[in-house]
């Protein structure tokens, strides 16, 4: 069931209860990890790519 929908700039966030509803903390640790595992180099690239423009600026 989607229980929220956050909208920031282009990107829409949504987000369902289902996926997790019925899983065991030990499960969320391993999907939380693999969801940093993909999200972290792009979030550092967009960071350093802002550090690199602030300093040139």
């Amino acid at each position: 069931m989607l229980v929220e929908t956050i909208k920031k700039g282009e990107t829409t966030f949504y987000f369902h209860d289902d996926y997790c509803k019925n899983t065991t903390p030990e499960e969320v640790e391993v999907i939380l990890n693999n969801i940093a595992r993909i999200a972290y180099p792009a979030l550092r690239a967009k960071y350093m790519r802002e550090l690199q423009k602030d300093e040139t600026a």
